[in-house]
């Protein structure tokens, strides 16, 4: 079991309870897998879109859409995390991952279309893809660990952590050997990143009495 609540069962339970519970289990994820995949699909679609101003702060103009929502699948996954506790948050990171790899040969095609053709080098997809897988895992390991009265921590380091990881993974392993000055773009990423787990805690604040923890956490 991850994380830290445990909720005690009836020493009776049968295979019927095991069945309803998972069922259970398994509509809670509906949402927050879907949730993340469509973020998936915006961060592959605008990949290689220039953000508007933040582009112009990176040198080469080389920062796009697709980086600039990375931190929010992490933000995503703080908010299952808050919620249900890590194991969902776990499982909502593992389903929509493998229901997008399960369904990528189905949605290449349109995915592809939607940015006009322009696919992204394979090894580019899988080292961002990789990094982040960490990243979430990474993140959710931490928030788990930090959340308590002081609201702010959990989301804060757990996005800090996760970035680190995202940074130091993905832009070695994309452009290392390639003439792409890939250590000034890490630094420049990290430094968004900073700013980016910052500016979560306004949404993370607003979003705490809609998305209020079930009972085992403390009400954090």
């Amino acid at each position: 079991m991850i994380g830290r609540a445990h909720i005690a069962r009836p020493s009776g339970s049968g295979f019927g309870e095991a069945v309803v519970g998972f069922l259970a289990a398994t509509l809670r994820l509906v949402v927050p897998v879907l949730l993340l995949l469509s973020l998936g699909a915006a961060i592959f679609v605008y990949g290689d879109v220039q953000a508007p101003m933040l582009s112009a702060m990176s040198e080469g103009h080389w920062l796009t859409l697709g980086l600039v929502l990375l931190p929010l699948t992490l933000f995503a996954v703080q908010l299952t995390n808050r919620r249900y506790g890590a194991g969902y948050a776990f499982g909502q990171v593992v389903l929509a991952w493998g229901v997008a790899l399960a369904t990528l040969p189905f949605t290449q095609g349109d995915l592809a279309t939607l940015r006009e053709n322009v696919t992204p080098a394979m090894r580019d997809v899988a080292a961002f893809g990789g990094a982040l897988f960490l990243a979430q895992i990474v993140s959710i390991v931490f928030f788990d660990r930090l959340r308590g009265p002081r609201w702010w921590k959990a989301p804060l380091f757990s996005t800090l952590f996760g970035g680190l990881v995202l940074s130091l993974v993905a832009f070695p392993a994309a452009f290392a050997g390639t003439p792409v000055a890939w250590s000034s773009h890490m630094a420049f990423y990290l430094g968004f990143m900073v700013a980016a787990a910052i500016a979560l805690l306004i949404p993370y604040w607003i979003l705490r009495p809609v998305v209020p923890p079930l009972s085992g956490f403390g009400g954090y």
